[in-house]
């Protein structure tokens, strides 16, 4: 089933559209699927909870989602053309660790701002690491899989894009 719904190269240069959604949903193991999942849904729920002021809300971020899945496939067939597969929600986990980080900004003391700009900085210092291929081993990925970066580097374009472009509210003093 995994193999019906991967981003796989072929497959959508030939026209089977779905996998630029549904190769963010499966995965290569379970372990790979439960560290994804809890760091989606941990900045799903920052993004959501900060909504009041941020207007991200529950809409702007399943919008995000539907937007950035595409965007993130079709960076990797533009920017990965040696990329012929890939499963996994890190790319997605990426855009909604920015998105949070954004609504959290407005609200943080300078020391949490300070914490903020250093969990960037480590984002993307891992990012880097990882298109020097110095992190396969560190992956928990099967041996054969090479951890796609672009997949991250386009999430965190996607989530840079997607807070920007959320409505700012009012705010009445």
């Amino acid at each position: 089933m995994n193999e019906l719904l991967e981003f796989d190269r072929h497959a959508l240069l030939a026209g089977q559209w779905w996998r630029l959604w549904t190769g963010h949903l499966v995965h290569y193991t379970p372990q790979h699927a439960l560290i994804d999942f809890a760091v989606v849904l941990a900045a799903a729920v920052i993004v959501v909870q900060l909504s009041a002021t941020q207007a991200i809300g529950l809409r702007r971020l399943a919008l995000a989602l539907f937007l950035g899945a595409p965007f993130i496939s079709v960076g990797m067939l533009l920017i990965a053309p040696g990329c012929m597969s890939y499963r996994g929600a890190s790319g997605i986990a990426a855009m909604l660790v920015v998105m949070a980080g954004g609504a959290l900004w407005p609200r943080a003391a300078r020391s949490v701002r300070a914490a903020l700009l250093l969990m960037a900085a480590t984002l993307l210092a891992k990012i880097g690491a990882e298109a020097a291929g110095a992190v396969h081993g560190l992956s928990q990925l099967p041996a054969d899989v090479v951890v796609a970066w672009q997949a991250h580097l386009l999430g965190v374009i996607a989530g840079a894009i997607a807070f920007a472009a959320r409505k700012p509210r009012l705010q009445l003093d």
